[in-house]
């Protein structure tokens, strides 16, 4: 009995092999942007190095190009080359005098009356929002590591600071700041506070002070 399942045993094949364990991918296989300037055409350099930007190693990377009048520099990350994907962020200045919008379709350079429609209805992800006024910053910086994958809650950049967008609260101050201006408010009292005359409307009095202060009013109003 034991020689004969020995025998069967030996002869044994099985009908079908074992399923091989799934090999995991890394996340640019997968297609998933990391980081926002990877929507860009990369420009390749000949410096070694970590990106001050991003933080990634390249041999393809630039001299880090910042003048001493640069302020951003808190922003930075230690390194020693801006990497061959964040170079064109740096490199072209209309990134830093204009706001915009950045996704798979490309960068579009914003107005300033086409801002609160863009963060109203963002592209499709993956993408990143700029949103300037001084157009002297380089806030954008914040965003290449915050790159958004959902058009309803996401980051965006005002300058040098980096905003959290509801845009379910989003679009209540919208309407409540376009209302707001129709009944003759001032943008200085959305920011300030409303004057005793216009206290008379005091729904939107309340919601002016239960806005104030958020940063992302601040944008709103300046939009507007």
């Amino acid at each position: 009995m034991q020689g004969t399942l020995l025998e069967y045993l030996r002869q044994y094949k099985p009908s079908k092999k074992p399923p091989k364990p799934p090999v995991k991918q890394s996340p640019s296989e997968e297609g998933v942007i990391l980081y926002l300037s990877d929507l860009l055409q990369p420009e390749k350099g000949d410096k070694a190095g970590v990106c001050v930007v991003c933080g990634r190693e390249t041999k393809h990377g630039h001299s880090i190009p910042f003048s001493e009048k640069f302020t951003n520099w808190p922003q930075l990350q230690a390194g020693e080359v801006i990497c061959e994907h964040c170079y064109p962020l740096v490199k072209n200045q209309d990134f830093r005098r204009h706001s915009w919008v950045l996704s798979k379709e490309g960068v579009r350079f914003l107005k300033r009356d086409e801002v609160l429609d863009v963060l109203l209805n963002p592209p499709e992800p993956p993408f990143g929002i700029y949103v300037t006024k001084t157009r002297k910053k380089q806030g954008f910086l914040r965003l290449v590591t915050r790159t958004n994958y959902s058009r309803s809650r996401y980051f965006i950049a005002f300058d040098d600071e980096l905003i959290f967008v509801d845009r379910a609260v989003l679009k209540e101050m919208v309407e409540v700041g376009r209302k707001a201006l129709e009944l003759g408010f001032t943008k200085t009292e959305l920011l300030s506070g409303p004057k005793i005359a216009h206290r008379v409307y005091s729904d939107i009095v309340k919601k002016i002070e239960e806005f104030r202060g958020n940063p992302l009013w601040e944008v709103v109003v300046y939009a507007l």
